[in-house]
């Protein structure tokens, strides 16, 4: 049962560290240019033409 206690601890410290990855990575300047283009992306096809379906 020692080795199974020890695994828990391993996969929560291991879950905690990609946590803090990905936290670290969504803050980072470097990501901000990506992630303003994916958040205006729904906005760019505004030119195409509806179509006439009707529900």
């Amino acid at each position: 049962m020692e080795i199974l206690n020890d695994l828990r601890v391993l996969s929560t410290v291991a879950s905690f560290i990609c946590f803090v990855g990905i936290i670290i990575w969504a803050c980072s300047k470097n990501s901000k240019a990506s992630f303003d283009e994916a958040a205006n992306q729904p906005f760019l096809d505004d030119d195409l033409p509806s179509s006439n379906k009707t529900s």
